[in-house]
């Protein structure tokens, strides 16, 4: 008997193409118990379109693949970038300090502000990084997540870096 099969499709998002979640946790996962024995900081950069729900859903979609391409064609071609789904994608930056992804997000900031969708949408970000923000791939996904929310309080299109106790 064969156990079910996996496609394409069941791991990856229908709008940007990009991995979802499911792949982004195992990535996560993997490349901090590989940050462990190695000793080099992982960064994790959560983007969020801003004001995605007011949107109607045509207007989403194409905001969502725009801003997916400016960030894939924005970090390195070794970042793993998914898709968390709802506006949030999620940039998990291999061996970068929190100064190089604060560089990396303004960098996609600015891309982002070049493109076309610029004037349809801005793009918010929440920097955590491991071992400086949080020793556990979950909470350093929340305190990513955190920062980005403290980032859209602040006004949209910015940029926040996390603080201890964000992911708490």
């Amino acid at each position: 008997m064969r156990g079910p099969e996996l496609s394409l499709d069941s791991i990856t998002s229908s709008v940007t193409g990009l991995p979802d979640g499911r792949v982004f946790s195992v990535m996560l996962d993997r490349k901090i118990a590989l940050a462990r024995r190695t000793l080099k900081p992982i960064s994790i950069i959560f983007f969020e379109l801003d004001e995605f729900e007011s949107f109607a859903p045509y207007v989403r979609e194409h905001a969502m693949r725009s801003a997916s391409r400016v960030i894939i064609n924005t970090v390195r071609e070794s970042d793993t970038v998914c898709d968390l789904g709802s506006g949030a994608l999620v940039a998990l930056l291999d061996d970068t300090s929190e100064a190089g992804a604060v560089w990396a997000a303004d960098r996609v900031r600015n891309a982002h502000a070049d493109s076309p969708s610029r004037d349809v949408v801005t793009l918010s970000a929440g920097v955590a990084c491991y071992p400086s923000h949080a020793m556990d791939p979950e909470d350093l996904l929340d305190a990513a997540r955190a920062a980005c929310s403290t980032a859209k309080i602040y006004g949209l299109g910015r940029i926040e870096v996390a603080t201890e106790g964000d992911h708490f």
